[in-house]
């Protein structure tokens, strides 16, 4: 049965890790077209509006999922089938709630925000278009954290793929025909935000769609765990997790969020005027933050899975499960999400020179992504830990992490962005900064709560040493291909190589073992090929 869950839980991390994939793939071909079509101007305005739909989205979706997943699957772990109904229905009514008025904030806010905080009213069409998505959002939400209490990722990568693909379809086409039309930048940027919303609807359809035939299939099943909780006991229960979650979630997206306040603030003190600020955070938020967010928007799938896993171990005081799946899942952090920081730090100019055709505004992005690049292996240790906790019942210690550490970044933010030469690097800085400090505190508390203590020298000691030998070899095998083949062959040659050799120094120093190799698909294949005298 313990094998039976490992596998679910690996293949669940699977499901999402390649939807995650193609999300941030269509995402690419959505945003660097677009801001090759558009300009850093009209993507600033896109940019502005998404920032505070993403406050609000964030409180109506980021906790209830959550919520909902690990309360189904502790119900479902003990037998208490109709109970998981109650709980869907329950947090269904919460979300439709939450939607509803955050839906309704944002629109009405549009205006105080665009004059006073903003300083921009070109702004206003964007976060009107974009407001209803909070609502569907909302509602998707739920349905997420259902199927996903039934260990069963297929419709949240399903719909996080149509959600994509409809930003990219239509926002595409948009902007294109809205252009074409001669219409002013505030229009195009929320022709090109409408798609979002669009998208949301599509998949609150999606949604509906599987649950019914769900409920077809299987029909009323037999329940073996006793009497069901009522809905307001139901209700706190889920609040008591989705709260401190949010807030959590809400802290570090509070912290992008004060980036688009403090970057125009802090450069206005240096001198630049607001269309320069604009056009200056655009550059920021569309040059470098979508590859910074591009590994950790794929191993963070990994949660998702993770969460019902060591909840029901937790639920049946199964310790030993629990450790082993804590371990194993920040060991797929660490092997996969390190020599991808390493990669994207080396070789940050030259991706983004294939990617915008923008010479100047790549020169600008690409010492922010170099530092960034780093930063987005802390992120996806923080989150790991964070998420780990919040399943264990103890969401309040990431929320304090979680605060510590955005008071960290925004204090750096505040002085180094006014530093002549640093500017938007003080922004890169002060993001590695918040979440070195999460993840070390998180891994403290784990400690203490879990009695969680991986083993340093293998968990982290050689996949560092294997990344540096791997980024030498991409530095200098870029710079002697580039003379001779070109950016993009050089790129494309130097990622094979390293690759190659980040997984040779992992395989010959013993920092993939077979047991790593083992939970893959076709894992014991791979492990006689890879281990055969062992």
């Amino acid at each position: 049965m313990a094998e039976k869950k490992e596998a679910s839980f690996v293949k669940g991390a699977i499901i999402l890790a390649i939807a995650s994939v193609l999300v941030k793939v269509i995402g690419a071909v959505f945003r660097i077209p677009l801001t090759n079509l558009v300009g850093d101007y009209t993507m600033g305005l896109y940019s502005y509006a998404y920032r505070y739909y993403s406050i609000l989205l964030t409180i109506a979706t980021a906790g209830i999922p959550i919520a909902i997943s690990k309360m189904v699957s502790e119900s479902r772990a003990l037998g208490r089938r109709r109970e998981t109904t109650k709980i869907f229905r329950t947090a269904m009514g919460l979300c439709v709630t939450i939607g509803l008025a955050g839906t309704l904030v944002l629109m009405g806010a549009s205006g105080a925000l665009a004059k006073n905080v903003i300083k921009d009213v070109n702004v206003i069409p964007s976060i009107i278009a974009l407001s209803p998505a909070v609502l569907f959002m909302a509602v998707t939400a739920g349905f997420r954290g259902y199927f996903q209490g039934h260990e069963n990722m297929v419709p949240t990568a399903l719909s996080q793929i149509i959600e994509a693909l409809s930003r990219l379809l239509i926002g595409l086409a948009l902007a294109w025909m809205l252009m074409s039309w001669g219409f002013e930048e505030k229009f195009i940027a929320s022709g090109v935000i409408l798609g979002i919303t669009i998208g949301t609807v599509l998949t609150v359809i999606l949604m509906v769609s599987i649950l019914l035939r769900k409920k077809a299939k299987e029909g009323r099943l037999p329940d073996e765990g006793g009497e069901c909780r009522g809905s307001s006991e139901i209700l706190k229960s889920i609040l008591a997790v989705a709260v401190p979650v949010t807030l959590g979630s809400l802290v570090m997206n509070l912290t992008t969020t004060i980036d688009s306040v403090l970057i125009p603030i802090r450069l206005a003190n240096m001198g630049y005027d607001s269309h320069q600020t604009t056009t200056m955070y655009s550059i920021y938020d569309n040059y470098a933050l979508p590859l910074f967010n591009l590994v950790p928007s794929i191993i963070i799938s990994l949660n998702v899975s993770v969460t019902p896993t060591i909840s029901a171990a937790h639920a049946v005081r199964d310790y030993e499960k629990l450790s082993k799946t804590i371990l194993s899942a920040l060991r797929i952090v660490v092997i996969f999400t390190l020599p991808a920081a390493v990669g994207i730090s080396v070789l940050s100019e030259p991706i983004l020179a294939i990617l915008y055709k923008t010479e100047g505004s790549v020169a600008v992005a690409a010492p922010i992504l170099s530092v960034l690049g780093l930063a987005s292996f802390f992120l996806c240790a923080s989150s790991l830990t964070s998420t780990s906790m919040q399943a264990l019942g103890r969401a309040n210690l990431p929320l304090i992490t979680m605060l510590i550490g955005a008071v960290v970044k925004v204090l750096a933010n505040y002085y180094l962005i006014a530093v002549p030469g640093v500017e938007l690097l003080g922004a890169a800085i002060g993001t590695v900064l918040c979440y070195v400090v999460i993840t070390v505190l998180n891994m403290l508390f784990l400690r203490r709560v879990a009695k969680f203590k991986p083993p340093m020298v293998e968990t982290f000691l050689r996949p560092l040493i294997s990344c540096a030998i791997m980024g030498l070899v991409v530095y200098f095998s870029y710079k002697l291909c580039l003379p001779f083949l070109g950016n993009l062959v050089s790129v494309a040659l130097s990622i094979v190589a390293g690759v190659i050799v980040y997984f040779a120094a992992m395989i010959i120093s013993r920092g993939i073992t077979r047991e790593d190799v083992l939970g893959l698909p076709k894992g014991e294949l791979i492990a006689s090929k890879l281990f055969r005298n062992k």
